[in-house]
């Protein structure tokens, strides 16, 4: 009996571990809402598009979908924020295309 416990404890320890891992190999580069939701996706489909792995996610309501937040980040009316995230591995790269993307097609965006 001691010993189930303490492998269930050792197992939730092991998951909240992978789960931070996962998450800290993520690196926010662009955030925005309303309007400015747009030009964040459509640098993301850019980026993509160039074979970086990246990802929009919101950064108000975890428990929505994917599609839902989207939608609703261009939505004037909703206050919806997105962040635009890069894995670290491409990082550099990312760096360089955006910066490639905001000479051809000025935009105002907020970077971090």
């Amino acid at each position: 009996m001691v010993m189930g416990g303490f492998l269930f404890l050792l197992a939730v320890i092991a998951a909240i571990c992978l789960l931070y891992s996962r998450s800290s190999q993520w690196k926010t580069v662009m955030a925005a809402s309303g309007p400015e939701a747009r030009d964040l996706q459509a640098r993301h489909a850019f980026l993509k598009s160039k074979q970086v792995k990246c990802r929009v996610k919101s950064d108000t309501d975890a428990g929505l979908s994917a599609i839902q937040t989207a939608a609703e980040a261009v939505d004037l009316h909703h206050p919806e924020r997105l962040k635009l995230d890069v894995h670290t591995k491409d990082l550099d790269k990312a760096e360089e295309l955006l910066q490639q993307y905001e000479e051809k097609q000025p935009a105002t965006s907020v970077l971090l």
